[in-house]
């Protein structure tokens, strides 16, 4: 679905909403809620916890960072595909599947531009926004075992994001305000908020690549190319650096 319904590619227009402005409004509060407490407990003065070093530091730093952030965007899922309604709307929202071979290289070819685009945009703000994130410092791994474990944390943050951002609010936003174009941008507005506490800049750019994320799961009539894209930026991102 993707916040459009297609006859064909070039022809579109809004479906309805897949579920109340109750069950959104709820959604985004929390995520409002979450994202301003993150910031000023950022920005708290605590000094960020030292590295680890020994093996049950390791797996210490893996239970407290990795399992609520894999915990948390799992009930997001949960909450935007089945809860409070009568069944589970995930197919609709991750939209249509693979129709043959061809149309999963073209899906492919979408995802690496779209990568390509993304990182070309990190690289060319990175002297805007110098400097080092202690939010983000804190999250990527630096340990074979955190680098094994962030293999999954990418794979699953980079599912469930696209599932309630291009997926699901997308979806909603377009209803709700007649316009597939506001749709996009307040799901995009939204998850830049929702990584707030990474800084103003972060914030900004994470906001534009909810853009163009936005804009490929249109463009696609799925979320799969987001999803694919959005994962090899979470690996790279933790991986390569």
């Amino acid at each position: 679905m993707l916040g459009l319904e297609t006859k064909s590619r070039s022809v579109a227009r809004v479906t309805p909403p897949l579920a109340s402005l109750g069950h959104t409004a709820a959604l985004v509060g929390v995520m409002l809620a979450v994202a301003i407490t993150g910031t000023l407990l950022q920005h708290s003065g605590v000094p960020p916890a030292s590295p680890a070093t020994g093996a049950s530091s390791v797996a210490t730093r893996i239970g407290a960072r990795y399992l609520p952030l894999l915990l948390v965007n799992g009930l997001l899922v949960l909450y935007v595909a089945r809860l409070f309604r009568p069944k589970n709307v995930l197919s609709q929202l991750l939209g249509r599947g693979f129709s043959g071979p061809a149309d999963a290289l073209v899906d492919l070819l979408y995802a690496s531009l779209t990568f390509a685009l993304i990182v070309a945009i990190e690289a060319l703000s990175r002297p805007l926004f110098a400097g080092r994130n202690a939010a983000v410092s804190a999250l990527l791994p630096s340990t074979e075992a955190e680098r094994l474990t962030w293999v999954l944390v990418a794979s699953m943050v980079g599912f469930c994001e696209e599932v309630v951002y291009r997926g699901y609010l997308q979806v909603q936003f377009s209803a709700f305000t007649r316009s597939a174009l506001f749709g996009t941008v307040l799901q995009a507005a939204l998850f830049g908020l929702a990584h707030l506490e990474q800084g103003a800049g972060a914030a900004l750019k994470i906001a534009v690549y909810g853009l163009v994320l936005g804009a490929l799961a249109r463009r696609r009539g799925s979320l799969l190319p987001a999803i694919a894209c959005h994962i090899g930026i979470d690996l790279a991102s933790g991986l390569l650096r």
